[in-house]
This record gives structure tokens, sequence and C-alpha cells, in this order.
């Protein structure tokens, strides 16, 4: 196996062999005592990766391969090459297999010894486990930890997932100062860093305790990759921690927010003469930051310029987000806690939003159609009309209330089971609102004398107008329904009747 020719023989009888005949290679190369060696071998390494890969389905060979790698796993997770076999076994093998292993990271104490017998309290150990079990263990945990991070960076292990969870965890269980004197030596990988959740949580923290440097050089290594990291599951959080803490809005402006308004470049198909012979459909009217309004992750950032505090903030960060986001962080500099940032969390915030805001407006404009029936565009959309009201977006919406859906048949909004709640939500607003040009008053303007046929047709439609009552200060639609009570009561029998929802009707029946 260590040779070029024969570790690819091997390797084939692995991949191509029955499951007896496996059983043999992982025995035999097991037995051996020298599986440390294979994983750091150049051409062996491979063969250690086909066994892992094909061993998976089997716990005999999989214990055998976690019993031949113990006491070796902290120096294979530093070494150039052994450190492919530690991502593809902590990848492929179930945790509570390699739960022995993985304490090795922590120290010879919970390695060898297993102090407290861990490997059977935690399917999983961190360090967070370490310390609730043993506090006493704390601070060797971390000198083990931070021994295998600073080995790991000379030999750039950034982009492995095992060794980001490595550092994330010595981050999160470390005090500010620590973070900080780590940060020089992350902060210009970044971006390979955002692959993995723990690692999106290393270059947060980093943002958080760095110094003003240290995010900057954590802007410049993510500069053209910004629209792409928003989308991603992982990597937006770091951005937008980064947007929390930076005082220099101005360079956020220049390095992250700029590359949002200019629109991804069109994809194209090439034939085999290298012709382009189909593009995608263009849009000219298409905003830069529709697709990232209606992702899942991207729309957290402009929410999290949108929300005025942290309350706000709640409604559409979940807890471990909210954790991430804690503001104000602190480092302690001559005995004191000093903040990182020295500029107001606020001012910040609004200093972006501004840059953001013609954008943002447009696209709501623009796009109400497409916004009001996603869930993320609507957050986005409400929260727009809340803080820029105006009446072309309340024109805009209203327009948006008329659509067909995909096969062609007439759909009001008002039937649409997203849409509704977002007009809903978005008409809640005028409550506190004292401007004349309210989207309450756009709607009533609009169908007027026709509100119960073409808002209340149904039992969803029947709660907009429930909150149209609520927030109408002229009085005026619950006038034109106060007429409708027979008929909305009709409609309950009707529903009862064939068992459909009624209970928006009854809302709207208890408002009046």
């Amino acid at each position: 196996a260590l040779q070029h020719d024969a570790s690819r023989v091997v390797q084939a009888a692995v991949q191509f062999g029955n499951a007896g005949q496996r059983k043999i290679i992982v025995r035999e190369l097991c037995e051996e005592g020298k599986m440390d060696e294979l994983a750091k071998s150049q051409y062996a390494h491979f063969v250690v990766l086909k066994l892992i890969k094909y061993s998976v389905k089997d716990e005999d060979s999989m214990r055998k391969i976690v019993k031949a790698l113990k006491g070796k796993i902290a120096k294979l997770a530093v070494h150039a090459v052994g450190a492919r076999v530690v991502e593809l076994l902590f990848s492929t093998f179930p945790s509570k297999i390699t739960t022995k292993l993985k304490l090795e990271f922590y120290g010879n104490r919970f390695g060898l010894f297993n102090d407290g017998d861990l490997s059977n309290k935690c399917s999983n150990p961190t360090i967070h486990s370490i310390i609730e079990n043993q506090p006493s263990g704390k601070e060797p945990a971390l000198e083990s930890l931070l021994s295998i991070i600073n080995k790991g960076i000379e030999k750039g292990l950034y982009s492995f997932a095992y060794f980001q969870q490595i550092i994330c965890e010595y981050i999160t269980a470390s005090s500010p100062n620590d973070v900080r004197s780590l940060c020089s030596s992350l902060v210009d990988h970044s971006i390979h860093l955002l692959s993995t959740r723990a690692g999106s949580r290393v270059v947060a923290e980093c943002a958080a305790y760095g110094t003003p440097k240290d995010r900057k050089r954590i802007m410049k290594s993510l500069k053209g990759y910004t629209r792409s990291s928003l989308l991603h599951s992982d990597a937006y959080i770091a951005l937008l921690r980064i947007l929390d803490v930076t005082d220099d809005t101005v360079n956020v402006q220049k390095a992250i927010l700029a590359e949002l308004l200019v629109l991804p470049e069109e994809k194209k198909v090439i034939n085999v003469l290298g012709e382009v012979v189909k593009g995608e459909e263009s849009d000219g009217e298409k905003s830069p930051i529709l697709n990232l309004v209606l992702s899942d992750t991207a729309s957290k950032l402009f929410l999290l310029l949108l929300a005025k505090n942290q309350e706000s903030r709640k409604k559409y960060f979940d807890p471990a987000e909210m954790d991430i986001l804690r503001p104000d962080p602190k480092v302690t500099e001559g005995g004191e806690e000093v903040p990182t940032s020295k500029k107001n969390s606020n001012t910040r915030r609004v200093e972006l939003l501004q840059y953001m805001r013609n954008t943002l407006i447009e696209c709501c404009k623009s796009h109400a159609d497409k916004m009001l029936v996603s869930r993320n565009g609507a957050k986005v959309l409400r929260e727009v009309y809340e803080i820029f009201p105006s009446k072309e977006l309340s024109d805009a919406i209203v327009e948006a209330c008329d659509m067909d859906d995909d096969g062609g048949e007439f759909l009001s909004i008002f039937e649409h089971p997203i849409g509704q709640v977002s007009i809903k939500n978005i008409v809640s607003c005028d409550k506190e609102s004292d401007k004349d040009d309210t989207l309450t008053a756009a709607l009533f303007k609009k169908y007027e004398g026709t509100l119960i046929d073409d808002i209340g047709s149904s039992n969803r439609g029947a709660f907009v107008l429930t909150a149209m009552i609520e927030s109408d200060r002229d009085g005026k639609v619950s006038k034109e329904l106060s007429k409708k009570k027979k008929e909305i009561k009709s409609r309950i029998k009707e529903c009862k009747k064939m068992s459909k929802p009624f209970a928006g009707f009854e809302a709207l029946l208890k408002s009046l």
C-alpha cells in the first residue's frame, strides 16, 4: 500500500471486493499497528480513505479502524496528508464510534484516561461538555486545542471541517482577549472558514472581538463573495456580524454592500463550437437585490438593518443567531472592560440603512407581487413600509393584490396562504401611523363598495378585513361592513355546513 501502483491495487480490492474480502483487508492493516503511518503516506493514505468509505456499514470494521488510530489522532489532525483521513473519518463514521478519538483533541487526560468516563456520557463531546463534566479540566483542554490550532494554522488546514470545529470550540470557550490574540492568524483566511456553520461562527467572533484592522482584513478576504456568502446556509451569519460591529461604515459600504447593488452576470449556455446558444431571460427592470430579499438567509441582512432594536430583531432571528449577534462585545484592557466598537450601534445601523434605502424601496415597489407571496420577502416589505412609508409603495402593494397563478386562473392575494398574512401584517402597521397615504386607505379606495365581495370573499380575506377595521382611523371600512352582517353570518353557516374554516368570518363579525 506504500507504493504508487500497489496502492491502487489495494484500493481496487477494497472498492470492488465483497464484504468478507474487505474485512480481511481491514483486519490485516489494522493488526499491523501502523495505520497511522499509512494515513500519513502520500500514496497509502488513499487506501485508508477507501477503507473508511466502504466500511461505514460494517460496525466491526469501523471499530477496528478507530482502535488502530487511537492515541494518534491528535498528530494526524495536524499532518498535511493525515488531515484528509481525519476529515473523512469524522464526517463519515457515527459520532458514538469516534467519541474516544475526539477526546484526544482535549489532551492526554481525556484521550488516554477518559477521565470521568466522558466517552460514555457524551456521544459527541465538545469543550463545553468537558467543562460541564470536569470543570478543572478547562485550562488543560483549552491549551491542547490551542496547540492543535497553532500547528494547523502553520499547515494551512483552514478548509477542513473538523479543524474549523476545533477553532470554534476554542473561541467560544476562551476569553475575549484570547480570541483577539488569535484573530490575526485567522482573518486573512475568512473565505475558507465560511464553508461550515462552525467556521462562520469563528469569523463572526473574530469580527466581534478583533481590532478594526482585523475587520478590514476580513472584508478584504470576502471581497467578491458577498452575494454567494449571503445565499450560503451558514456563511451569512459572519457577514451580518461584520455589519453589526464595524465602525467604519464607509468601508463596509464599499467592500460589502456595493456588491449587492449590481446584478450578477447572466449565465450562458455554450455549444460544442463555443457559441452562445441560449442565455437566461434578461429583465431590465429586475432589482439586483430581489433574489436576496426572497432568500431565507440573505433577507436577514436587510432585516438586521431595518430592525430598530434588539426586541425587533427577535422577530426575525432565532436564539442561536441572537447569541452570535449579541450587543456590545468587550475586551479587557488595563484591567477594565472596553467595547470593541466605539460608535453607537444604532448609528452604524442607520448609516448602512441609508446607503441601501433607495434600492430597498425600489425593489419593494417593483416587485411587491413577488415579495407578498414570499415569507422572507414579506418580512422585508413590511419593515420597509413601516420605516419608509409612501403613497407610491402603498399603491404598488394594492396593485399586486390581483395576480394570476401558474395555471392562468385568477387568484386574489387575499386568498393566497402567504399573501393574505403578508397583507394583514402590513395593514396592522397602520394602527400607529399618522400618515394619510396608508395601505388601509389605498385598499378601501380601490375596493370601496365591494369590500366583502373582493377582499372578504374567503375566510382568509375576512382576516384582512378585520385588520383593516382595526387600522382604519376614519371608520369607513367598519361603516360599509356593518351593513353586511347578515351576509357574513350566512357565510359562517355555509362554511359550517361544508366543514370549511370560518374563524376569519367570526373574527370579522366580532370586530363589527
